[in-house]
């Protein structure tokens, strides 16, 4: 909104600043309020307010590890340049006695206000004493035989701490000693050190403005929310503490940089850095009255289009020729803003806007620029990035008491603050494309500036375009390079653009870029009109958003490629889909063969190369359609990993399987549920030139009870419906033993078919299992299944591996021929990531089963009774509704390195490599890697054996 006639506020490096130096190593007293004990008494109180939050999580922003063991020393008073009283420094002292954190405590209300970090060796650098001994020295020097009287530390004009000596009725009248730095004492009869500092005039045009504010700037056409614009009301959303992670700090390079410091520390958040000088330079920074706040945000917008006033030859910034978006506003009492000036600092933040704020340095000095990057409101602090470069009020990370920030500092400016961004273009695209292949590109592009920032700024007509680049690999499909997005004309809007591309050669889309821009124009007192191209570029969208999870499945991974696999389940009719998945991991391509068995006997399937490091789907319909069950063999010239992934119902469910590599003529499957809505069913598939005898066993907490004998053909398959044989049982395994080699799987599906999930079997039981998926936070359930086959009871006992490490669990005695249900949060709840071992006296079977928004999907997966160095996912997927997630668990009992290496049509990407602490589990969306990819396998190698799984979720069709 235009507000004519708008007064700019700057931030002025010489003034008088009132706090937060700490002067002394002595307690002085303060006569007029607070007692030194009462100041140490409050800050201990914060200390231990810190660490309790720090004990419940040492993530949460202001946050303290140091503080554990620390404790308050003795007060230090800090008064302003007349001598008042302003705050007590309380040092936080560790278990050596030496201070690590400083905590300012309101000399004259006893409140806490901020705490910071504090580097220096000694506390002060320059204590009262050595200060005497200075002066003393400086005084001889110069013949003069005076008796000192008991130093004042106090805040100059510069900002810097002296130790000040009264001298009344001599030649020198006063004398300083610096607190914070090693440099000679000085007197009234030279040049003070405050006074030192070059002072320029300020620029032609500024009249001294309203609202004590000295200094003016043009209106532009679009400026920040004023005292009589409405605001339109919000509901706060933003989480109780939110930290921007990695926002870069910057020192200011001069003592009234603290403008252009902010800002490249907001610029290199979002990168490139600009050089500090640079933006001073177009901010028209001077010694006298640092920078304009009109005239930083102006900075924000600079680009090629225009010129800096002090350096003419600079044309946009040198590393970086588009300028940011930008937009600010007040937040002063009285406005419509008013009840929102907390809210909407931190709705900003959590949206991962660095905020540039311009307040007082101290209550009642001059103005100072700073970023918020975070708060927490258990602790009650917003974080702050202080570009102030001397102790120990500086540095990244200060933490201010909210309302000492927001309503003592803030209102020196009205509370104006600005954000500044480019605008975010997102690009939709394949991670990878074959030779001849056709896709799209889709831009979306954004003009940052939620709301009460949106709205200004506007783009000038036809101007907001998007542009896309492509490398020699690729051309368009028809249409222009350049596309309009009408769509975006003020803060807060966003539109997109799409173009048809064709692939003229296989490999990643990498050389592949788009940019957008619009241009605008403004006018400040130092640009009384200019324009600029402001915009953003991007490469490739991150990992795709967190999709409905209509569906899930999941599988654990193979240890080891053949060259053989069997797939039991699967269905092309009835709405069902099957897919197999050929992951090949070596460096030659793998000649694959695919062979169906129905229950009319076997069919030829496809013949395909899959290249080196690749991954190629297989949809089994091509070949078998309207096929109620349908098993698969793959077969290669090179090992090679095969899974299978089905889904129904439109995608509203989605079960997967890994492979079996070697038939056997038993097979246990420990989960099973035939009441409450619930089916079983078990699949089994004969891959021999002679049919199988097959026998089924059913095992339930009541006892075994006998399922059916059949006889399978020759490369057939066979389906086995459990409530034919066990009605009504919430809990039931199955034992298949046959006279042949065979392989079995179980599928299950929930009320109405709203989920599915399947596992294949395992071929013999064993001591110990693990599980390496697992959550019962966000509405996930998380189900071990125990069978246990012997003719006794076994001794089953359950420990939970979080990232936190290990958590004992239950220890049970599980009946003969019968099976136990575990539920995973009756043991750790509230927990993301949780994986399982599960140990006993005798070899039993273990599965785990997981369920999410409110049992609209499930999945499950057998467990792993050797982990292993290396481990094959052939599935995955990561473009438009899927999301791929790696669950690794170290079960050993010391930390393990862990490299994960993805697979796609193009070949080979590298992925995380990260050290897995001692008996814990990590998490890997394959999306942040390889975003929007269809075809993407996994391989997971560690220096220790470790277990590893595959999780995916998917949209409905």
């Amino acid at each position: 909104m235009s507000v004519a006639g708008r007064r700019g506020v700057f931030a002025v490096a010489l003034l008088v600043f009132v706090m937060l130096i700490p002067m002394s190593t002595f307690a002085f007293a303060n006569p007029a309020g607070v007692t030194p004990e009462e100041a140490r008494l409050e800050a201990g109180r914060l200390i231990e307010r810190v660490r309790d939050a720090t004990r419940e999580d040492p993530s949460q922003p202001g946050a303290v590890a140091a503080f554990a063991g620390a404790v308050a020393g003795t007060p230090l008073l800090v008064r302003d340049f007349e001598g008042n009283p302003s705050e007590y420094m309380v040092p936080v002292l560790d278990a050596g006695g030496r201070a690590i954190y400083l905590i300012g405590v309101g000399a004259l209300s006893g409140k806490w206000h901020w705490y910071c970090r504090y580097d220096d060796v000694d506390f002060p650098v320059v204590s009262a004493g050595s200060a005497v001994s200075k002066a003393e020295a400086w005084l001889r020097e110069r013949g003069a035989d005076i008796e000192l009287p008991a130093p004042q530390a106090r805040i100059a004009p510069d900002k810097l701490a002296y130790w000040f000596f009264e001298l009344p009725g001599t030649r020198f009248a006063e004398m300083y000693v610096p607190v914070f730095l090693e440099d000679k004492p000085s007197s009234a009869l030279e040049t003070r050190p405050w006074e030192r500092s070059r002072q320029l005039p300020a620029p032609a045009g500024d009249t001294g403005g309203s609202a004590g504010f000295p200094g003016v700037s043009g209106a532009a056409p679009s400026l920040p929310v004023s005292r009589s614009a409405s605001a339109t009301p919000r509901t706060g959303g933003a989480p109780a503490a939110y930290d921007i992670p990695d926002v870069p700090y910057h020192q200011q390079l001069t003592d009234y940089w603290c403008g252009p410091a902010s800002l490249e520390m907001v610029m290199d958040y979002f990168g490139p850095d600009i050089d500090q000088a640079e933006i001073a330079s177009v901010a028209n920074a001077h010694p006298s009255y640092g920078c304009y706040n009109t005239e930083l945000g102006r900075a924000a917008q600079f680009s090629s289009k225009s010129t800096s006033v002090q350096t003419p030859s600079l044309q946009g910034y040198s590393a970086r020729q588009l300028g940011y978006g930008m937009a600010s506003a007040y937040w002063e009492n009285g406005s419509p803003l008013y009840d929102y000036r907390y809210s909407d600092l931190k709705e900003l933040v959590s949206q991962n806007l660095p905020v540039l704020a311009l307040t007082s340095y101290s209550p009642g000095s001059g103005g100072h620029f700073r970023v918020v990057k975070g708060y927490n409101d258990s602790i009650g602090t917003f974080t702050v990035h202080d570009p102030w470069y001397t102790p120990p009020y500086e540095g990244p990370d200060v933490q201010f008491e909210q309302s000492f920030f927001v309503d003592t500092l803030w209102p020196y400016s009205d509370r104006w603050a600005m954000i500044a961004a480019p605008w975010s273009v997102t690009v939709n695209k394949p991670f990878s494309a074959t030779a001849g292949e056709t896709f799209t590109v889709q831009a979306s592009a954004a003009y940052r500036g939620p709301a009460p920032l949106d709205g200004q700024y506007p783009c000038t007509v036809d101007s907001a375009t998007a542009t896309i680049e492509l490398g020699p690999d690729f051309e368009l499909v028809g249409g222009g390079t350049q596309q309009p997005i009408g769509s975006i004309t003020t803060t807060g809007t966003s539109g997109s653009a799409s173009w048809t591309v064709r692939a003229l050669d296989s490999g990643t889309t990498d050389g592949i870029e788009v940019s957008a821009r619009g241009g605008i124009f403004g006018s400040t007192t130092d640009y009384p009109s200019y324009s600029d191209w402001i915009g953003g570029v991007g490469t490739a969208a991150s990992a795709p958003p967190v999709t409905s999870r209509a569906w899930a499945h999941d599988s654990i991974g193979v240890a080891t490629p053949s060259e053989v696999w069997f797939l039991a389940e699967g269905c092309t009719n009835g709405g069902f889909e099957t897919w197999v998945l050929v992951q090949n991991p070596n460096t030659d391509p793998a000649q694959v063969h695919l062979t169906y068995m129905t229950p009319d006997g076997p069919v030829e399937g496809q013949t395909e190369t899959v290249p080196a490091s690749s991954r190629m789907t297989f949809n089994v319909a091509d070949v078998v359609p309207e096929t109620w069950e349908v098993s698969t063999m793959v077969e290669s010239d090179y090992g090679v990993i095969a899974e299978r992934a089905m889904y129904g119902n439109g995608r509203r469910w989605g079960h997967d399987s890994i492979g079996v590599d070697t038939p056997a003529p038993t097979w246990y499957l420990a989960e099973g549920c035939t009441n409450g809505g619930f089916e079983t069913w078990i699949l089994v598939q004969n891959p021999n030139n002679q049919p199988a005898e097959v026998h089924l066993t059913y095992m339930t907490p009541s006892g075994s009870i006998k399922g059916p004998d059949v006889q399978l053909p020759a490369n057939s398959r066979k389906t086995f419906f459990v409530s034919d044989s066990v009605p009504a049982e919430w809990s039931v395994s199955a034992q298949v033993t046959s006279n042949r080699n065979i392989i079995a799987e179980r599928a299950m599906y929930g009320p109405a078919r709203a989920w599915a999930h399947d596992s294949v079997g395992v071929p013999a039981a064993a001591m110990n299992w693990y599980l390496a998926e697992g959550c019962t936070n966000g509405g996930f359930e998380t189900w071990v299944l125990v069978q246990n086959p012997n003719d006794e009871a076994a001794n089953v006992t359950l420990t939970y591996m979080t990232t936190d490490g290990q958590v004992p669990g239950p220890s049970v005695s599980i009946p003969a021929n019968s099976r136990e249900t575990f539920n995973v949060a009756d043991v750790v709840p509230n927990t993301w990531e949780v994986s399982t071992r599960v140990s006993a006296n005798k070899n039993v079977i273990a599965e785990r089963s997981m369920y999410g928004n409110g049992r609209q999907w499930g999945h499950d997966s057998v467990g792993v009774s050797v982990p292993a160095t290396d481990w094959y996912l052939a599935e995955g997927c990561t473009n438009t509704g899927f999301e791929t997630w790696v669950l690794v668990q170290n079960p050993n009992p010391l930390p393990a390195e862990v490299t994960i290496t993805f697979k796609t049509p193009a070949g080979p990407v590298d992925g995380p490599v990260e050290t897995l602490p001692a008996r814990s589990r990590k998490t890997y969306n394959v999306g942040n890697t390889v975003p929007w990819e269809y075809n993407v396998s996994t391989r997971v190698h560690s220096n220790r054996p470790v277990i590893a799984e595959r999780a995916m979720y998917g949209d409905a069709q």
